[in-house]
């Protein structure tokens, strides 16, 4: 029965307003990169705020925040290029 509700919870999750029932509209592509947009500067300011504690705290000396930052940042500057040309797809009529 859990099984069953499973799976048909999944199946009504999918059901959403975007003008295609059974494909992937190009609104999906934005929201999912809107999500990744989050989750890296998210990523990125946990990097920094590390950073400005790492002199005072020795468990951090072995961290290579400058690095982690650097790369969370080229991150977010590919994801951004990606998510701006998605908009402009799904919010052009």
């Amino acid at each position: 029965v859990k099984q069953l509700g499973g799976w048909g919870a999944e199946k009504l999750g999918r059901l959403k307003l975007n003008g295609q029932l059974v494909g992937y509209s190009p609104l999906s592509r934005l929201v999912e990169l809107d999500g990744l947009v989050v989750g890296v500067t998210g990523k990125l300011a946990l990097w920094r705020a590390l950073e400005s504690v790492a002199k005072s705290d020795p468990r951090l000396e072995q961290a290579d925040l400058a690095r982690l930052i650097e790369r969370a940042e080229r991150q977010l500057a590919r994801v951004e290029e990606r998510r701006l040309a998605a908009a402009a797809l799904a919010l052009t009529c």
